[in-house]
């Protein structure tokens, strides 16, 4: 989909593409079962669409590859599922964990369905009220540039605005984690940033990147979803 030059035709040619598209992934990722098999464990009753997206799934490669039991994790933008932390803690068995959201309705509702795990739960507003510094942090950042997430008819109130919505480039948000990021992560410690390139720029999130004064790396992105892992550090301890 190219929303840079559309005649009438084409955008409605798109538009009927993505819904059909909508359609077959949204019953494979609202399904318990498919769910088990990839998390490891039955999610709560899904109040808030869908469990996982495929930036996701890509984060859950990360997250096993880098994520030792003896580490701290935090797991920034939790949602109502609060997937990543308990994949963390049930399969990864790490004893460490925090799930931070911003949208105090949903992290109340992750720990409404799960309060027998030890992960601790948290609203905030990133880094606002989060204490202290982690060896791993994850970021399914919300990244819809705004004009393309209302035409695509995906930031349809004001909840899913919040949840997903990155700004007029989409990286509004990601600007600010980056920022305060330094702070939150412990010496030799990584931060695993997700995006979507179907719907932010390369270029976007790497300018972020870099004007934070971090540094990529590595990266790892599914050529068919577009989804992708930015692996970032700081600039004293990654590796050349």
């Amino acid at each position: 989909m190219n929303f840079g030059v559309l005649t009438f035709k084409d955008w409605i040619s798109d538009m009927n593409y993505y819904n059909i598209y909508t359609k077959l992934v949204s019953s494979v990722r609202s399904s318990k079962v498919i769910f088990k098999i990839l998390f490891g464990f039955y999610p709560a009753k899904a109040l808030w669409g869908q469990y996982w997206d495929w930036t996701t799934i890509v984060l859950r490669q990360s997250i096993t590859k880098h994520l030792l039991s003896d580490l701290d994790f935090l797991d920034m933008g939790c949602g109502p599922y609060a997937v990543l932390s308990r994949y963390a803690r049930i399969k990864l068995s790490c004893r460490s964990v925090t799930a931070v959201d911003h949208c105090c309705e949903l992290i109340a509702y992750a720990q409404l369905n799960d309060q027998k795990s030890g992960i601790k739960y948290l609203c905030s507003d990133l880094f606002s009220d989060v204490a202290g510094s982690y060896s791993l942090i994850a970021f399914n950042a919300p990244y819809l540039e705004e004009d393309k997430g209302q035409s695509l008819g995906l930031l349809p109130d004001e909840l899913t605005h919040k949840r997903f919505c990155g700004g007029a480039d989409g990286a509004s948000t990601i600007q600010r984690f980056l920022n305060d990021l330094p702070e939150h992560l412990k010496p030799g410690g990584m931060a695993l940033l997700g995006v979507n390139h179907y719907h932010i720029k390369k270029e976007v999130v790497r300018a972020a990147i870099h004007k934070s004064g971090l540094k990529i790396v590595s990266h790892h992105e599914n050529p068919l979803t577009k989804a992708c892992v930015y692996e970032i550090m700081e600039k004293d301890h990654a590796k050349v």
